[in-house]
């Protein structure tokens, strides 16, 4: 019997190692070589909005054939050392949006070399990659993303690789994986040529349709800040003349929807205004539009009083110039004070003998014309002040009511 009959598996392999030229393609100058791609994800996280990226932990398994590793005199697949990956060729496949990647080898390097007879390769390895995500924020918390896994050979062009998709399940999952805030809805995978300076080249990509879940953000913001909101209603039933805990509960109700917007709105950084943004905005707008409510209360309350104050000032005024120091007459001589004396009182007797008593009777209802109005008119600038508290307490419900109804239509319906 001879040697190469007695032979096992493992070492007709190695043998055929010994010719083997590592830096040369199968099929070389010929067609080129079909490399069968799928991955398995094991875990992924930690969606960032704010570098617009995410991890994914796969095992990436890659599959070919190469005629110069058959040994069909047996019928056994070998499944080798992580050590044979740098004596074989191997594709020269890339990840297009890679941020950041690393191997794992603990406790040995995670790859799994497996050949059969016919020269089929099947190579797997362990890999956890950081990918660029571009992200749309216009309608955050509301809305879905689509990030790509993207492949290519980074020099093999389409006369020597070609790049596909596994047929059957080419990205699984596995059951336990769970994002934190978002739920993958559906997998694509497609499969296109990039055109570059330096040829054409096979592209696979795999996207994942997320779709945030916004619990955290109902329970942190939308709810707090719809609470807030309605407590600025509480205003318009307490007193009018009770000014210090109105100003008390609307300057307290516009700090607390400041402060949760800058602590909320401010974690996503974008130039453009998210469906976020618009909530915090339009919540703010609505509890300080009831402190200026009330201000304007306050002032249409205080009317009469002020009206009041200047009637008693200009009172003050008239009575001062009437009780003021009189510049006394130039002096005149006994005669002519004797004459103007008599004269004067003449001209008084005369007058009081020809007015007739109705001019005494309207120069009293003018008198009474000019003096103060009634409680009742005094009173009408209190009667708007409370009329317009009543119009608040419907107006500011309705109009938040018809706020949310557009904008949870536009938010979570139409766009």
């Amino acid at each position: 019997m001879s040697v190469q009959e007695t032979a096992t598996p493992t070492e007709s392999f190695f043998r055929l190692l010994d010719d083997y030229d590592h830096r040369i393609r199968p099929n070389f100058n010929g067609a080129p070589v079909n490399v069968t791609c799928d991955i398995f994800v094991q875990s992924m996280g930690s969606v960032k909005e704010t570098t617009m990226d995410y991890i994914i932990n796969v095992f990436f398994r890659q599959r070919w054939n190469d005629p110069r590793l058959s040994f069909k005199q047996f019928n056994e697949t070998l499944t080798l050392d992580a050590s044979v990956v740098g004596k074989i060729w191997v594709p020269d496949v890339f990840f297009v949006n890679e941020k950041g990647a690393n191997f794992h080898d603990v406790t040995t390097a995670n790859r799994m070399l497996r050949v059969d007879p016919t020269g089929t390769i099947l190579y797997s390895t362990r890999l956890t990659l950081t990918l660029a995500c571009p992200m749309n924020l216009y309608r955050f918390p509301m809305d879905r993303q689509q990030c790509g896994l993207k492949m290519e050979s980074y020099g093999k062009t389409e006369a020597d690789i070609m790049l596909h998709w596994k047929w059957t399940r080419p990205v699984e999952f596995d059951a336990s994986v769970e994002l934190p805030q978002f739920y993958v809805e559906n997998i694509r995978t497609n499969r296109t040529v990039q055109n570059y300076n330096t040829g054409q080249y096979t592209r696979l990509t795999a996207t994942f349709d997320l779709q945030r879940q916004m619990g955290f953000y109902l329970i942190q913001v939308y709810i707090p800040t719809m609470l807030i909101v309605i407590l600025s209603w509480v205003s318009f039933w307490i007193n009018i003349e009770a000014a210090p805990a109105r100003v008390a509960l609307g300057i307290t109700t516009v700090l607390t929807m400041t402060t949760q917007g800058s602590a909320q709105g401010g974690d996503v950084k974008v130039s453009y205004v998210k469906a976020i943004d618009i909530w915090l905005a339009v919540c703010l707008l609505f509890v300080f539009a009831a402190l200026i409510e009330f201000a304007a209360v306050n002032f249409m309350s205080r009317q009469d009083k002020n009206r009041d104050d200047r009637r008693r000032k200009e009172k003050e005024e008239a009575d001062k110039n009437e009780n003021g120091k009189v510049i006394p007459p130039p002096k005149e001589d006994y005669a002519t004070l004797r004459q103007r004396t008599w004269l004067h009182h003449v001209k008084n007797v005369s007058l009081k003998e020809e007015v007739p008593s109705s001019l005494d009777i309207k120069s009293e209802k003018c008198s009474s014309q000019q003096r103060p109005p009634p409680e009742r008119e005094r009173n009408k600038y209190m009667d708007r002040a409370k009329n317009l508290d009543r119009l608040s307490r419907g107006l500011f419900p309705l109009g938040f009511f018809l706020f949310n109804l557009m904008y949870w239509n536009a938010y979570l319906l139409f766009l």
